[in-house]
């Protein structure tokens, strides 16, 4: 691990620059896909109803929009990842406003269902910041200027693609999760100078070889847990806690599987992280601030073996949890309710097609999108799925993103298109 001589001084609060109207990183202001009620957003459209604009993409990609006051930044690479860029869009009208691209003229292996550029964008209202993996992270003004690059390492390599997890603001740094494979790292870097701050190897987690179908492509949550401030991270074999400041880890829970996708989900004192590939899930009791270590005995409240008594589905997208139960579209498209306590499923209702989209809570309203970019709009009810509208957009659309709220409009990625839905 490498620290600076002076740690620098890291403070957990709002974003200079971002209002209440953003959506300025994965999953949202806070990285739980959630928004409070002060704002309304569309529950009815169509193709040809409540576009406010649509615009062209040059290929296919994965990563979400973010969205800052008056601009809409989205990753894309081309050229099968030898162009990697990110692009600028005015909110308005969904004109281009500046497209920035770093070269990378080195083959690089991914799944076809993973275009490279998987990573959204993030932001804190004044710079724009986007994780490129082996072609460095990279910050930008909101003009477009180049304010700095981080190389973070070229040795990355997964057979599925790495480089999917978004950064993450916190304070003055970037959190940034690197992998998966044979090398798997997590940084924080200096948001205003691309300084390193500190890193830490995740040599435990990572593979033996490229090919190997082990690894966790998750986004790090950051939460206030009673005070302490952690960075919590769904890795093979274990949910885990770092100290933002250091990169320190601070506890451990065992029973993951190999392949983690999703971000943990948090609420009311209690952490849940479900595997994808048939993998395990488990729950877990949030420890107080002066507990550390291995906490499997003490604090994992149930875990469900691989294929075990519930038969566990794919799971790419992250739910919501919302008091005593998780919401949570499954890859196969398959919609179910849980218990938050126990892991205990409810129900399970087939909503449509695949999907790899995380749920937001907006309001009191859950949003998800299936892979034809059909989006759902469900009541939270525990005792059975209450669906309120279906909303589609053009035939044969496809998308692996997630939807991003601000300002009152819906911003959806396809393959294809950008859209903007008021």
């Amino acid at each position: 691990m490498k620290l600076p001589s002076a740690l620098l001084l890291l403070s957990l609060g709002s974003l200079a620059g971002v209002s209440a109207n953003d959506w300025p990183s994965w999953r949202g202001p806070h990285g739980d896909g959630k928004l409070p009620d002060a704002t309304a957003y569309p529950a009815k459209w169509s193709a040809t109803e409540r576009i406010a604009w649509r615009v062209d993409l040059p290929d296919r990609g994965n990563s979400s929009p973010v969205v800052s006051g008056d601009r809409v930044f989205l990753t894309q690479a081309e050229e099968e990842g030898k162009k990697r860029s990110l692009i600028c869009f005015d909110a308005k009208d969904g004109k281009q406003l500046w497209k920035e691209t770093i070269g990378y003229g080195k083959a690089e292996e991914t799944h076809k269902t993973n275009p490279h550029c998987p990573a959204s964008p993030v932001t804190d209202g004044t710079i724009v910041i986007a994780w490129h993996g082996n072609a460095g992270l990279h910050a930008y003004d909101f003009e477009g200027k180049k304010l700095w690059s981080a190389d973070l390492g070229s040795d990355y390599a997964h057979i599925w693609g790495p480089h999917a997890a978004s950064p993450v603001l916190w304070g003055d740094a970037v959190l940034v999760h690197a992998g998966p494979g044979p090398v798997a790292r997590l940084f924080a870097i200096h948001q205003g100078t691309g300084k390193e701050i500190w890193r830490h190897e995740l040599d435990a987690f990572e593979s033996t070889d490229a090919k190997q179908f082990k690894g966790s492509w998750a986004t790090p949550l950051v939460i206030d847990n009673g005070g302490r401030t952690e960075l919590l991270l769904g890795l093979p074999g274990f949910l885990t806690s770092f100290d933002p400041k250091t990169g320190k880890e601070l506890w451990r829970v065992a029973g993951l599987g190999d392949l983690c996708y999703t971000n943990v989900m948090t609420g009311d004192g209690r952490a849940l992280y479900l595997c994808g590939y048939g993998g395990p899930g488990i729950g877990v009791k949030l420890p107080s601030a002066g507990e550390t270590g291995d906490l499997t005995s003490s604090h994992r409240l149930w875990a469900d073996p691989p294929k075990g008594q519930n038969q566990n589905p794919q799971r790419i997208g992250s739910g919501q949890i919302l008091g005593e139960h998780l919401y949570l579209l499954n890859e196969p498209g398959v919609m179910q309710c849980s218990e938050v306590a126990t892991g205990r499923i409810l129900w399970r209702e087939r909503l449509g097609a695949n999907s790899w989209s995380s749920m937001n809570l907006i309001g009191k309203i859950l949003y998800v999108n299936d892979t034809r970019g059909t989006t759902y709009l469900i009541e939270p009810d525990p005792t059975a799925l209450k669906l309120i509208a279906k909303n589609d957009v053009d035939a044969n659309q496809h998308t692996n993103a997630s939807l991003a709220f601000a300002g009152g409009r819906i911003y959806l990625r396809t393959d294809a298109s950008l859209y903007a839905i008021e």
